[in-house]
């Protein structure tokens, strides 16, 4: 891998950046918007977040003034429609996340729906990404656990790759990736009570592995570390249903899912998300049997039809008796929300 810089974290107030930056165009959602909008400097567009549709992005592009940067505030769907904004006027990009619930703000892969399904249309590293801690710690401590989604997913990411280059397919193992993401697996196991808590120690942690998984993405061309049949349970379940979740608690819920069909210490991922309290039980996630047993059975079609990494998914044999028996394995995961 190349040695490109980190891309910076800056631990500033979200009015001071804004105030800074002169004209600009800014993507968010609300909350947090209309709680600051009072006090920043009025912006030269603001894009209220609806969709990340590809064609209504694309018909974004034609109101785009003649603004110097592009900035994405508030969470995952805030960062990637202002990627995609930032990308197709060739404009700086700063990002602001308001939770700490997924990478995205770290992430160069411009990620849109396309008929209901994810796609990744175009890659742009931010220039900056802002850490405004008090904005962050005053949002749903749920929001701020289920971080771990993108970072847990390492963990059967990583299985999912081992068993792709023992059989020959897609791209070739990589060491310093591997260690990188079973480095941050230690890290989280050690961090579970800080991020449970929603401590600055923790968010910082958060922040910091977002950014590491984000430069390593961005040198090595791929995701396949910390992307695997986790990530494809989400996408297929969301494209089937239509269903919006919390990015990182329905990909901690595929972590689990992945874990055991790969025999990978599903008893270790569950401990973890009890320790931390990420909500990813189903039935709170409102997905019951029925939804579930559709995306199972359906998953591997969908990993294919898409053209997804080699897995675990295309390996197993997905029959009633096996959907009932992880369905129970699930039921063991926490079903209420710890006290805020």
């Amino acid at each position: 891998m190349s040695s490109a810089v980190l891309t910076p974290i800056e631990e500033r107030p979200t009015s001071e950046v804004l105030a800074e930056l002169g004209r600009y165009t800014i993507a968010v959602n609300d909350p947090p918007w209309s709680k600051l909008a009072s006090t920043v400097p009025n912006p030269a567009r603001i894009v209220a977040v609806s969709s990340t549709d590809q064609g209504h992005l694309a018909s974004l592009m034609r109101e785009e003034p003649d603004s110097g940067t592009v900035v994405g505030l508030g969470g995952g769907s805030a960062m990637d429609t202002a990627k995609f904004i930032a990308w197709k006027s060739g404009k700086p990009l700063v990002q602001i996340p308001s939770i700490a619930s997924v990478d995205a703000a770290f992430t160069d892969a411009v990620g849109v729906r396309v008929d209901g399904k994810v796609s990744y249309v175009g890659s742009i590293m931010p220039q900056r990404v802002i850490l405004d801690l008090d904005l962050i710690l005053s949002a749903p401590r749920r929001l701020n656990r289920a971080g771990i989604g993108d970072i847990l997913s390492c963990h059967t990411g990583l299985w999912d790759w081992q068993l792709a280059t023992s059989e020959g397919v897609g791209v070739s193992w990589d060491d310093e990736l591997a260690a990188l993401g079973r480095g941050l697996l230690d890290e989280l196991d050690e961090m579970a009570l800080d991020i449970s808590n929603v401590t600055p120690a923790g968010v910082r942690w958060l922040m910091d592995a977002y950014r590491r998984i984000g430069m390593a993405c961005h040198r090595a061309g791929h995701s396949r570390f910390e992307e695997g049949s986790e990530h494809f349970f989400a996408y297929c379940h969301e494209h089937l249903t239509g269903a919006t979740h919390v990015h990182g608690e329905v990909v901690t819920l595929g972590v689990v899912v992945a874990s055991w069909l790969q025999e990978n210490r599903p008893e270790w991922v569950v401990d973890l998300v009890r320790r931390v309290g990420v909500r990813a039980n189903p039935g709170d996630l409102g997905i019951g049997f029925a939804t579930f047993r559709t995306t199972m059975m359906a998953l591997a079609g969908y990993v294919r039809a898409e053209g997804l990494d080699f897995g675990i998914v295309d390996k197993v044999t997905v029959d009633d008796l096996l959907v009932s028996d992880l369905w129970a394995y699930l039921a063991q995961l926490p079903s209420e929300e710890p006290s805020l």
